[in-house]
């Protein structure tokens, strides 16, 4: 092996006792041998200082650091410091990796002559032991721009190898704050004159471990909530393009890598922080985004609809806020005057979020309270039946599929019978004039989204096994829309169904069914709301 193609491997521990093993097992044991192990323990206080030390005099290419606890940044930027290697790569000491890892990834930042080589991965779940491929270079086949690239790509340090020249050259460290990674990950990708991707998934990802920041809701060290998460990160990223002498040239790009970003911790921390403290976060990152990018949109929107339609308003330049989605509720659910009172045990927090929010007629209050500027909607939740419990109405979702008490309803309304449809023509009615009589201002837009007839990606597409049922509940919501259509015509409409690429990924992560749509025609229709909001 030519010692001059070393791999520098930094390890950042810190109370990982439990784990640590399995990482160094697939550390030590790489079909690519030529690797410099830096251990850096962070001031561990569970017994990992006494696992590293076995493991440091068990292989010769470790070189174990003992240290103060000063968080995992100065770790990794130590690790740097310290690296010998012409290649720099990191690796999270409760996560592992395939044995061919550093073999497949050298080899394919050298054929391509890169700076900068990554592969894809897999997000283990340590409650249920289940694992889901992530990609990392783009979707369904098709690989990101640069742009896309800065904007999309997990934003992790590890699951990559990079030139220590990259980092030497341009003087990156990691800033002392939480979400250290992001603040320089768009960095690296706009700094390193190639990128290449390994299509495997040859890292393991280890998430909803015990004790880990995301699960602690990233609490400052004396347990008090942190309610500005990430806004340091990103000002640094901000920072660091300018200190780089490449803002001008991706200032359009940095706004929706820092809006993203920020999207993302909003949906990790919604079901994680008490409301006072969510609210609190919100607002701080609405005025930290007015700061730094005044001329950019920061609107607010509520958005009714399907999980889909989420994920197609998620790729629009602006900050997206779970508090304020209303998911799985038809608008019949509206027409009660009152709340329902039954308690609600789920599995999924998010679901459970938007059953409590159904019954408890939270859009009202949300709506006045919020002012959105927008409400984005469309109809994929009037699918459902209607049940009846205590003459109130309830959307018999597919989140009721993880209510752990089932509930006794008295009837059932059937999707495409007349009394349904009749009572979507009430519900609707109310709605629009409560928005109309509450935020006068607001402008509701209605993206006239279907499920999707064909599954697969763009080498080959089928149609699904239920189509009939499918092209049935399209037919009936198409009559839902061309009521919309035809009584309200002050409402703005965009019918996306009819683009090529209107179809549903076939290893979608969240499940490949007729109500997800694929990434690439998402962030589609989101261009096209850009230009009509």
């Amino acid at each position: 092996m030519n010692e001059k193609e070393m791999i520098s491997v930094i390890i950042p521990v810190y109370n990982v006792k439990d784990y640590i093993d399995e990482c160094m097992e697939s550390v030590v044991h790489q079909t690519y041998t030529d690797l410099e192990i830096l251990l850096i323990n962070d001031g561990s206080t569970d017994g990992s200082h006494e696992k590293c030390l076995f493991w440091a005099e068990r292989d010769a290419r470790i070189r174990y650091i003992n240290k103060q606890n000063e968080g995992v940044a100065a770790s990794r930027n130590l690790g740097v410091d310290l690296a010998q290697g012409k290649y720099i790569s990191f690796v999270d000491p409760d996560d592992w990796l395939d044995l061919t890892y550093f073999e497949k990834l050298h080899q394919c930042l050298i054929e391509n002559d890169a700076d900068y080589a990554e592969c894809d991965l897999w997000r283990y779940n340590n409650r249920t032991g289940k694992k889901i491929y992530r990609s990392c270079y783009g979707r369904m086949g098709v690989p990101y721009t640069l742009e896309e690239h800065m904007k999309y790509g997990p934003t992790a340090t590890y699951k990559a190898i990079s030139r220590r020249s990259l980092w030497t050259e341009y003087q990156i460290h990691m800033p002392s704050c939480s979400f250290e990674s992001p603040a320089v990950y768009s960095l690296i990708l706009a700094l390193s004159k190639k990128i290449t991707n390994v299509r495997e998934p040859l890292y393991y990802y280890r998430r909803f471990r015990e004790n880990s920041l995301i699960e602690n809701g990233y609490a400052l060290p004396e347990g008090k909530p942190n309610n500005t998460l990430a806004i340091d990160a990103m000002k640094f990223l901000v920072g660091e393009f300018k200190r780089c002498g490449i803002y001008e040239r991706y200032s359009s790009i940095l706004e929706g890598v820092v809006k993203y970003r920020l999207s993302d911790i909003l949906a990790m921390q919604f079901h994680r922080k008490p409301r006072t403290d969510y609210l609190e976060l919100t607002k701080n990152y609405r005025e930290f985004l007015s700061s730094c990018f005044p001329e950019g949109h920061n609107e607010r929107y509520l958005c009714w609809g399907g999980y889909n339609l989420n994920r197609i308003l998620t790729h629009m330049n602006t900050l997206h806020d779970p508090y304020c989605r209303f998911n799985f509720s038809s608008m019949i659910s509206l027409l009660n005057t009152e709340s329902i009172d039954l308690p609600v045990k789920h599995k999924n927090n998010y679901r459970r979020i938007m059953v409590e929010r159904e019954l408890q007629r939270e859009f009202f209050s949300v709506l006045e309270e919020v002012h959105p500027e927008y409400i984005f909607l469309d109809l994929i939740e009037e699918r459902f039946d209607i049940g009846l419990y205590e003459d109130k109405y309830i959307t018999c979702s597919d989140a009721w599929e993880g209510i752990e008490e089932p509930v006794q309803l008295q009837e059932i309304i059937p999707f495409g019978s007349e009394q349904r449809d009749q009572l979507f023509r009430q519900a609707f009615q109310l709605f629009r004039n409560t928005v109309k009589q509450t935020v006068p201002d607001t402008r509701i837009i209605v993206i006239e989204n279907y499920l999707s007839e064909y599954v697969g990606d763009f080498q080959k597409r089928e149609l699904f096994p239920q189509i009939e049922q499918i092209r049935f509940t399209n037919t009936i919501l198409k009559k839902y829309y061309n009521h919309i259509r035809k009584e309200y015509p002050e409402i703005t409409f965009l019918s996306p169904s009819e683009m090529p690429e209107y179809f549903t990924d076939k290893n979608y992560e969240y499940g490949a069914v007729p109500s997800h749509l694929n990434e690439i025609v998402n962030q589609k229709i989101a261009g096209e709301i850009e230009k009509i909001r």
